[in-house]
């Protein structure tokens, strides 16, 4: 049925389908889901399918091919039909009568539901039905069948010798004879079912089927029964008269999936009597499903996914008596100091007794040891008799009388157990025949009856003040219940969530929240008996779509989901009544229902905060949640492969658990390991909903919360670009900075989306998550000049949607804001972050032209400052009196209405280099990973789009703050400004007279273009040298040069004139390289510096500038040499140092020592410059260790080129990473070997 249009779909004769009107009796309207993913017409027996796999291609039927891509739905919500792997949708044409189309988009129009419900199309999906007898050992129905040349879509009576429902197996039963009975949920139908006249049970034997536990389960469910229990001694017996006979095992309803509590049957029915085999059950963790062995009747335990036959069970309801009486809920008076509950009144004591002794006492005061019945009974005694999870307390079943067979001490029936894993023990001649409650939960085990230990006691309450009025508690309301701090009202008028809500606030209270399994078993104490199917609590996910929360804001520490749930659909969620007592449902907020509201109770002081601990680094190799004290891993080698419950007990034995994941910033910080991994979400108790091993609450569904998507009418328009309302949106499909971000909403003639209100949002978070990349998305909100936000189009900020904890403002850097593709909220991020974009633009026809900026005002540097590309730079603490930590440094650099230096390319990364060649060591700059774990930003939000970073770094091994540089000394500080400075320059000549003096020496870059020879000559006439580059300080300083004058330029380096191994003609060592990709290319050649600042190699006679050296001789220094000492050689003075000579041969470590000694017994001297001692071997003393020295110093390879601020050395080589904005930087890190002499 389609909502908007008010139809039901229709086959035509031509099989072309349309809009109708609505027939229930019409069975061409009628449709069902035929398997996982195709839909059958009941009418005319085919399936739903298109003509292709485009947008506009017509709705059809076709015959039934389970291989068909067209035949392929999948539901996207309730109400959404897709064509799988596809983003299109079922919608009606543009008019009622036009063919149902596929469509790109969605809208009203897209929304379908069963008509005569408010169910959604997906709300009823396949269900295999598993067939009985016949030949087909079980095998689910396959529809349409065809059957004596006719289609079926139903199960149908036909041939059958006593007309009895019955159905395919495989399309073709014709052909292939493979049929079964179809089961039926009719209790007076009593087909394959044999009466035990004894107990009125039914059972139903499957020795032919071979299903896995949970379709066994299912098949019995279809009949309106359960997988076999066995409560009785004489059940036991009973079946063994039916199956020994039979030749296989049956699944039962023993199961073991609580992973905290023992084994338990199916339906909530008491596992009171023991039968396991021998060595039964077995300890492996997969094995959690109970089988029947057919010749014995013995219990053993099983993988639930292996195939066997199975046993049904139809109990006799006339035969169970309820304990608890119908008029429990009315007030009672019991003796001081016992509570009462339900009609009855308890007593908790730890005076130790044994159990015959504490049986003995409770008589003795007109009870018994207590006997418990439900879920809400037990509820009560662990939330409302003070009991503590230390606790042993006797309670009065036991098994004294038949082993292995539990009654209660008080005679009343055993309707319901609780134990504890592991119990009850059944190990022959250990005689623990009573029953204790311990631990957190409050579960049952056996024990020895002589230990003395504490018990509960339970009687009938005192007639003579049956009437008598419920007791008020002062610190609460009138007609509140107090329990622990808080007061609890039940609200019995029916209301909607929001009015069930407001009620409770408007009484100083909130809707009902729930801290811990005490607090849940309190509520369904209280409620659970009452004849009200629903409660609501004051859980949602109305405020953030996707993630329940609750309404007062409290953190959610506790979730107790019904079966199914919390399921893909949004809403409230309400406790259950009845069988079901105390577990969550989600329900349409609409509804109306019963409701539960907290408040404090007065004068209560709420319990102190706990202190908040520091917890320890992850280890090595794990990574810290970004919101949770947790560390997770994934262990993704292949042979580390298992089951999920191999890597769960893996997991456990290690300390840990599968992981568990709370919120959007963990789901994608997991997402990043790429590879499908297990995670501890499972629903391995059919009877619960979805639960995490590790104990922690489900508060996420995996749906994109996309239900009410269809409201929202927009269309497509040109280059990608949509209409909504006023406004068009481009929505990018690539992640970039916040200012490439704008740049490119600019270039389209809008900006960076501006959000007025909540329906715009959840209209931007739902398109993006169905449509888009699903990136987290750049909005027009940033942080102004006075610390506040606002948005980019000067427009006031009156609506925000920040999520929890946020803005932040982590490391005072966070000054935009992008909306979360999970939860479609807000969190503040700092703008080199990559993230995809959100641009608006006023309706139009096509974009507007960019407006023409306004040109640049003048300015310039002050004093002191450095302008290069049209910024300031400064270095601060060359005093060590002055140095700071990066913190420190950078609230400096702001302080000068600056920033620690941003280097945005390798241009900007050899003018720093230039200016840092005397300092002792790097500089602070702005980039830092302190808020961004793994990944490295600039702290004023400048795209990272180029690094140099050393080999070996950056290195996130352990869990640290990261910072660049890595010492605490100077800092650079930088702003932005405008500048007239024009630092490029295109002309072709150049005036050869000045050189430019840097570090030693002096150098030019001369004009005009000469081949090599010829600048050689050129550069002598000026009594210099074609330059060596001999580290790269010079190599940043002749690269700008290069670059200010756009022109290449030959180098003193050439292998034409030394036997084809290159080498300055200076005769300096070719310690430095900085070599382009497959360079050197010829064995014969000369060498330029090119524009992307690499060398290059060219025929000699090419033309290009030269840059020219004149080495500065050292002048002397002042001051003298440190005079001679015993043992030591005198020290000789050249230019403006010390030297020492050594004849003696030592290891280099050992000749390290040397210089340290003499060094540390010399006083200081007047020179100012620092002694380096050389150690020379000589000839006549060097032997055989200066032999060997030799050559290992001739095997081992040339050091070669990479930026260090350290000195070079031959086992640290450093490779610049690749520069993202220059495709000439690409291979950088391309290693070059040279032959030739060490020397």
């Amino acid at each position: 049925h389609n909502e908007y249009l008010g139809h039901c779909l229709q086959p035509q004769i031509s099989l072309s389908i349309i809009p109708m009107s609505c027939n229930k009796d019409n069975d061409w309207q009628h449709f069902k889901w035929a398997s996982e993913d195709q839909i059958v017409n009941m009418g005319t027996k085919r399936c739903l399918a298109v003509t292709s796999r485009t947008s506009l291609a017509p709705l059809t039927l076709s015959p039934c091919n389970k291989t068909s891509e067209l035949q392929r739905w999948v539901c996207k919500n309730e109400t959404l039909l897709a064509l799988r792997d596809e983003n299109l949708f079922l919608q009606p044409g543009s008019g009622w009568k036009d063919n149902v189309i596929l469509s790109q988009t969605i809208s009203t129009k897209s929304v379908w539901t069963v008509y005569g419900t408010r169910n959604g199309l997906c709300s009823k999906g396949y269900e295999a039905l598993f067939t009985l007898e016949g030949n087909s050992f079980g095998a689910p129905c396959v529809f349409p069948f065809k059957y004596l040349g006719k289609w079926h879509a139903k199960c149908i009576r036909d041939g059958d010798t006593n007309a009895q429902l019955w159905c395919g197996t495989t399309a073709d039963v014709d052909e292939d004879s493979l049929t079964g009975y179809c089961p039926v949920d009719v209790d007076q139908d009593d087909s394959f079912w044999t009466k035990n006249h004894w107990t009125g049970d039914l059972y139903q034997i499957n020795p032919n089927s071979a299903l896995t536990w949970h379709q066994a389960r299912k098949s019995c469910q279809q009949q309106n029964a359960k997988l076999l229990s066995i409560k009785e001694l004489h059940e036991q017996t009973y079946l063994i008269g039916l199956t020994s006979h039979l030749d296989t095992d049956f699944w039962i309803g023993l199961n073991n999936f609580d992973v905290d509590s023992g084994w338990e049957w199916t339906g909530n029915q008491p596992f009171r009597y023991l039968n396991w085999a021998p060595g039964s059950p077995s300890p492996e963790s997969e094995k959690i499903c109970g089988l029947m062995q057919s010749n014995s009747g013995r219990w053993v335990n099983n993988k639930c996914d292996e195939k066997f036959g199975y046993i049904c069970k139809k109990d006799n309801s006339s035969v169970d008596v309820p304990v608890i009486p119908t008029d429990g809920l009315k007030p009672i008076k019991c003796l001081d100091g016992w509570v009462a509950y339900a009609g009855h009144c308890y007593l908790l004591n730890r005076n130790l007794k044994t159990w015959k002794n504490a049986l003995l006492y409770c008589r003795k005061a007109g009870g018994d040891l207590i006997s418990m019945h439900n879920i809400e009974e037990y509820s009560f005694v662990i939330s409302q008799l003070g009991y503590n999870p230390t606790d042993l307390l006797w309670i009065g079943l036991n098994d004294q009388k038949t082993e292995m067979y539990f009654e209660w001490s008080d005679g009343t029936p055993v309707s319901f157990t609780k134990w504890q894993r592991g119990e009850p023990t059944h190990v022959t001649n250990v005689q623990e025949d009573c029953v204790i409650m311990s631990g957190e939960n409050g579960y049952w085990s056996d024990n020895f009856c002589d230990e003395e230990l504490g018990y509960i006691c339970k009687s009938k309450p005192l007639l003579s003040v049956l009437d008598e009025p419920e007791p008020v508690d002062p610190t609460c309301p009138k007609g509140w219940k107090r329990h622990g701090f808080y007061c609890y009202f039940i609200g019995e008028t029916t209301k909607t969530f929001s009015e069930a809500k407001t009620f409770c606030e408007a009484t100083k209270g909130f809707l009902t929240s729930v801290e811990d399994r005490y607090e849940q078993a309190y509520l369904t104490s209280l409620i659970g008996l009452r004849s009200e199917r629903y409660f609501w609590i004051g859980f949602s996910d109305v405020e953030q779509p996707g993630t329940f929360n609750w309404t007062n804001g409290e953190k959610s520490l506790f979730s107790h989901w019904n079966s199914e749930m919390p399921g893909q659909r949004p809403g409230c969620v309400a406790m259950r009544t009845g069988t079901a007592a105390g577990l969550w449902d989600v329900v349409d907020c609409k509804e109306k229902a019963a409701f539960l509201c907290k408040q404090w109770a007065e004068g209560v002081t709420p319990p102190p905060v706990p202190p908040v601990t520091v917890p320890p680094p992850c280890l090595d190799g794990w990574t810290p949640s970004p919101t949770r004290n947790v560390c997770f891993k994934n262990f993704n080698e292949k042979y580390l492969k298992k089951t999920w419950f191999e890597a769960r007990d893996f997991c456990r034995e290690i300390g840990g658990d599968l992981a568990s994941i709370h919120n959007e910033e963990e789901r994608r910080a997991v997402a990043g390991y790429g590879d499908d991994f297990w995670i501890g979400l499972n629903t391995l108790d059919p009877e619960k909903g979805l639960a995490w091993t590790d104990g922690s609450p489900v508060t996420m569904y995996s749906c994109n919360s996309l239900f009410s998507f269809a409201d929202y009418l927009f269309k497509t328009i040109e280059d990608g670009w949509i209409a909504y309302k006023s406004n068009e949106y481009y929505f990018s499909n690539i992640t970039v900075p916040a200012e490439k971000a704008q740049e490119i909403c600019r270039k389209h003639g809008g900006r960076l989306t501006v959000i007025e209100n909540d329906d715009e949002r959840r209209f931007l978070w739902k398109y993006n998550t169905f449509y888009g990349k699903q990136h987290d998305s750049y909005i027009g909100l940033i942080v102004g000049l006075d610390g506040k936000f606002a948005w980019l189009d000067r427009s006031p900020v009156t609506y925000t949607a920040w999520a929890p904890d946020e803005p932040n403002f982590t490391n005072d850097d966070e000054n935009c804001v992008v909306l979360y593709s999970g939860t479609g909220l807000w969190n503040d991020i700092n703008c080199g972050s990559l993230n995809g974009f959100i641009c608006e633009r006023h309706n139009r026809s096509a974009a507007l032209p960019v407006a023409p900026t306004s040109p640049e005002p003048l300015g310039g540097c002050a004093d002191g400052w450095l302008l290069f590309n049209n910024k300031c730079f400064q270095i601060f603490g060359l005093h060590e009196e002055d140095r700071k930590n990066w913190s420190d440094a950078r609230a400096d650099c702001k302080s000068r209405e600056g920033n620690l230096a941003t280097i945005p390319s390798k241009a900007v990364q050899a003018f720093l280099t230039v200016h840092i060649r005397s300092i002792p060591s790097g500089p602070w700059i702005g980039l830092n990973a302190i808020a961004s774990w793994g990944r490295f930003l600039w702290t004023d939000g400048s795209g990272v789009y180029y690094t140099n970073w050393d080999k070996r770094l950056p290195s996130f091994s352990v869990r640290h703050f990261y910072c660049v540089q890595s010492k605490q000394i100077t800092a650079f500080s930088t702003f932005s400004f405008a500048t007239d400075a024009i630092l490029s320059y295109s002309g072709t000549t150049i005036s050869a007279s000045g050189y430019t003096r840097y570090g030693n020496s002096s150098y030019s870059l001369v004009s005009p273009k000469m081949s090599w020879d010829e600048s050689r000559k050129r550069c002598k006439s000026e009594k210099s040298e074609l330059a060596s580059i001999v580290d790269p300080y010079v190599q940043s300083f002749l690269w700008l040069l290069v670059l200010k004058y756009n022109e290449p330029a030959w180098i003193g380096l050439t292998s034409n004139l030394t036997n084809e191994k290159y080498k300055w003609i200076s005769n300096r060592r070719l310690v430095y390289t900085n070599w382009a990709a497959e360079e050197p290319k010829e064995n014969i050649a000369c060498v330029y510096l090119d524009l992307d600042g690499h060398w290059k190699t060219g025929t000699c006679d090419e033309k290009y500038f030269s840059i020219c050296i004149i080495p500065t001789e050292f002048p002397e220094a002042p001051g003298v040499c440190p005079g001679s000492k015993e043992h030591h050689s005198p020290w000789i003075s050249f230019r403006a140092h010390c030297y020492s000579f050594y004849s003696i041969l030592e290891s280099w470590p050992q000749a390290s020592c040397i210089f340290l000694s003499s060094t540390e017994q010399t006083p200081k001297h007047a020179t100012s410059t620092v002694a380096i001692i050389l150690v020379l071997l000589t000839l006549a003393a060097a032997g055989v260790g200066g032999y060997v020295f030799y050559r290992r110093r001739r095997g081992q390879p040339q050091t070669l080129g990479g930026f260090d601020n350290s000195l070079y050395n031959k086992d640290r080589v450093v490779i610049p990473q690749k520069d993202p904005e220059s495709l000439a930087n690409n291979n950088e890190e391309r290693l070059t070997s040279f032959r030739g002499n060490p020397s």
